[in-house]
């Protein structure tokens, strides 16, 4: 168990990026904390093999299959949930190249995704904290990239 000592029982709690890496080992911390973990993948099955482990904790999960680059279907998806206190907002990815060889694909699709969708799906969550005059907290997950630097990584970098 991660979070022994933290009680987030009635806590809602939306994870981006829940199917693998660190949003899982997230999704699976706040379960185990006692939230109810939303867990948001745009791979159903890899939210499949989530829910199956959360459930051996005991915890209280359901998902959303959606890219959050796809603000209509995000907006959507998200108006349908009532409350949510906390999101850790994880989704997000790098591709490596060297800088004299970044493809505008390449830099655009990091943009997107690493920043403008994640102010996107922010900004909407604030919206429900407000409307709830409850407050919540929003983890934006970022990179010691994002400090330090690494050559092939100059996208990534900019992003974190």
């Amino acid at each position: 168990m991660y979070l022994k000592k933290i009680n987030l029982k009635n806590r809602i709690a939306l994870v981006t990026g829940a199917g693998k890496g660190i949003g899982r080992a997230c999704s699976i911390a706040l379960a185990e904390a006692g939230a109810t973990v939303i867990g948001l993948s745009r791979t159903a099955s890899d939210l499949d093999k989530l829910q199956r482990d959360i459930k051996k904790v005991k915890g209280k999960f359901s998902k959303i299959t959606c890219d959050i680059m796809d603000y209509e279907d995000l907006s959507s998806k998200l108006k349908k949930i009532k409350k949510i206190d906390i999101l850790v907002n994880n989704a997000g990815t790098n591709i490596p190249e060297p800088f004299e060889k970044i493809k505008q694909s390449s830099m655009n699709y990091l943009v997107d995704l690493n920043i403008k969708a994640a102010f996107n799906v922010a900004q909407l969550v604030v919206f429900k904290m407000l409307k709830n005059k409850k407050g919540g907290s929003i983890i934006n997950m970022s990179s010691q990239l994002g400090h330090v630097g690494m050559s092939g990584r100059n996208i990534y970098n900019m992003t974190k």
